[in-house]
C-alpha cells in the first residue's frame, strides 16, 4: 500500500511539475512583434538556409566589441527553457542565445564559437550590462565549455535556466555541454532571443521557450 502510495505522489507530482510550465513557439516569427536591428549596417531577412526557413541576422562592419540581439516583445522569462537551431554561414561566427533580456545592453548569453569546436573555447556564457560587448572580461575557463559544433550546418541548442544555474544541452545530447552556476544575480527576468556577434551573417530557427510559472 505504501508503495503504491508513493507511485501515485510521484506521478501527480510530475504531472504538477509539466503543468507549471507555459510554452511560447516562436518558430514563426511575425517581425513587427519583434525587436531586430535594421539600422547602422546591421540587417535581416527571412530566406532559405540549408533548405530551411530562417531569420538572418547580418552586419557590414568589423567591431570585436560588437553584440547584437533579436527578440520578441512582451516575453517576461525567469526561468524555463529554451530551445532553437542555429547556423554560422562561414564557419567562423559567433552566435547565439540571449535570455533575460532588458534591452540592447542588459541581458545574459549563451554563445558559440564554431572555429572552437572540440576547445574549450567552443561555448561561452556572460552577462551584458555596458554599451560594449566586453566579452573579455569572461575569458576565464569558469565561463566557458568544450563541445563539438558544426562549422556551417545547423545544431541545436537547449538551455534550462533555474535561478543562478544554466545548463546547456547541444545537439540533443543526454549529457550537458556545460553546467554553470553562477549566473548574474542583476539579471532578474526579460525576453529570449537570438544573440548575433562579430559575424557577417548567421542563420537563426525554431526558437520554443518554455516559461516555469
Amino acid at each position: 500500500m505504501k508503495i503504491l502510495l508513493t507511485c501515485l505522489l510521484l506521478i501527480t507530482g510530475n504531472a504538477l511539475i509539466a503543468q507549471q510550465k507555459k510554452t511560447h513557439d516562436f518558430t514563426h516569427i511575425d517581425a513587427s512583434k519583434w525587436i531586430i536591428p535594421n539600422s547602422d549596417g546591421q540587417s535581416y531577412s527571412f530566406d532559405t538556409y540549408k533548405g530551411s526557413k530562417a531569420l538572418i541576422m547580418k552586419k557590414n562592419f568589423d567591431n570585436y566589441k560588437f553584440g547584437g540581439i533579436a527578440y520578441p516583445r512582451g516575453l517576461n522569462f525567469k526561468d524555463g527553457e529554451s530551445e532553437l537551431d542555429m547556423a554560422s554561414t562561414n564557419g567562423k561566427e559567433y552566435l547565439g542565445l540571449a535570455f533575460r533580456i532588458r534591452d540592447a545592453h542588459h541581458y545574459e548569453t549563451l554563445y558559440f564559437r564554431p572555429a572552437g569546436s572540440n576547445t574549450i573555447n567552443a561555448i561561452q556564457y556572460m552577462p551584458e550590462k555596458k554599451d560594449e560587448f566586453n566579452w573579455w572580461d569572461y575569458e576565464a575557463d569558469k565561463y566557458q565549455a568544450k563541445a563539438t559544433l558544426p562549422a556551417t550546418d545547423w545544431f541545436h541548442i537547449k538551455a534550462v535556466v533555474k535561478g543562478q544555474t544554466l545548463t546547456v544541452y547541444v545537439d540533443h545530447q543526454p549529457k550537458p555541454a556545460m553546467v554553470y552556476k553562477a549566473l548574474d544575480p542583476d539579471m532578474k527576468n526579460g525576453s529570449v532571443g537570438f544573440w548575433f556577434g562579430n559575424s557577417s551573417a548567421c542563420a537563426y530557427k525554431n526558437l520554443i521557450v518554455k516559461t516555469y510559472l
